[in-house]
């Protein structure tokens, strides 16, 4: 009995060390880094990390021989999520079948996220608000900024019982997400639940962070939205109709400094063929659909700290500017906006 569980543990120790000189050396399978970066969006260091974290999770139970490696299942998903491709497309490729790709999806999805804290994190402490003021400030002098929100819209093919839900404004199905990020692009909260025909601001409104922002958990700092948000004390807007030059000038360093939001969705879309319009719709159940957004901006976070950029599409603003027309301001939002503008922009 000794020796078995002896020779399980160096198999597993045997098997554990080829894996990892495989990913230290991913090129020797005749790839460069380049084209690693290219097919899996994530460097070769990336990817060891990646796979030493989820390790526990996508390690197999079973005693069998064919036993699919983690390697493998991590490199199928982030193929799968970078391609936008059919997932029979990717198990091809990747030497196994569909229906283990579909499960080897679930698998991988459901591992990141049970780490989501880990890789998704709105800044709270006093160092960490601080810290993501001054990145905002620099970009155009706005002061007290702590995110920058905005929705963007992912297609899918809509349940038939409630396909009229996911019907939004374009006349597509799809699903409408919302995301916070700070002045980098790294995105620190991420809501992916609501159908496209909800509006932005019932998201808002029906989010943690804005009841957190509300009851001034993040002190006096502030979010910046674009016009399908209501004003709020905590939540600023631009000028609808500027009359003034403080009022041009705080427009202005409104859209520079908020438009950070809409570069992060063009790149998320870029880096994520299976979240952009031009990968087609996903032919997954809405819960499903939510798991791959969340972890796509995940893996997002996860190439920004390894200091990866990737080209953002063009046509990204005409995608976020479907926002249902102006939101009716609040009192306390706009004394907080007048003498802001009063007090730094006149």
């Amino acid at each position: 009995m000794a020796a078995a569980i002896l020779l399980r543990r160096r198999r597993r120790h045997q098997r554990r060390r080829r894996e990892r000189i495989f990913s230290v050396r991913i090129n020797i399978l005749g790839m460069s880094e380049e084209r690693i970066v290219e097919t899996y969006r994530l460097s070769s260091i990336a990817i060891i990390e990646l796979l030493d974290e989820l390790r526990a999770d996508l390690d197999s139970v079973t005693r069998r021989g064919q036993a699919i490696p983690c390697m493998t299942k991590l490199l199928a998903v982030l193929h799968f999520l970078a391609s936008g491709s059919f997932q029979r497309t990717v198990a091809n490729s990747a030497g196994i079948s569909q229906s283990r790709l579909s499960s080897i999806l679930s698998q991988v999805l459901k591992a990141m996220l049970r780490r989501m804290g880990r890789y998704i994190h709105f800044p709270c402490t006093p160092e960490e608000l601080n810290h993501t003021k001054i990145g905002f400030h620099a970009m155009a002098g706005f002061l007290k900024v702590i995110g920058a929100i905005d929705c963007t819209h992912v297609q899918l093919v809509p349940p038939s019982d409630r396909e009229h839900i996911y019907r939004n404004r374009k006349h597509t199905h799809s699903m409408n997400m919302q995301v916070v990020c700070d002045s980098k692009g790294t995105i620190t909260n991420v809501v992916a639940k609501y159908p496209g025909s909800v509006h932005d601001s019932f998201i808002l409104r029906n989010s943690v962070i804005f009841s957190k922002l509300r009851d001034g958990e993040y002190g006096d700092g502030w979010l910046l939205g674009d016009g399908a948000y209501p004003l709020q004390p905590f939540l600023l807007t631009p000028v609808l109709n500027p009359a003034t030059a403080g009022e041009n000038r705080y427009n202005a360093a409104h859209v520079r400094t908020r438009n950070i939001v809409e570069r992060t969705f063009g790149i998320l879309k870029s880096r994520f063929r299976c979240l952009d319009r031009t990968g087609g719709a996903l032919l997954y159940s809405p819960e499903k659909v939510s798991q791959i957004v969340i972890v796509c901006c995940m893996l997002h976070n996860v190439a920004k700290r390894h200091g990866m950029e990737h080209g953002a599409m063009d046509e990204e603003r005409q995608e976020t500017d479907d926002n249902h027309g102006p939101q009716q301001p609040d009192v306390a939002g706009q004394q907080t906006r007048i003498t802001l503008i009063r007090n730094v922009f006149s």
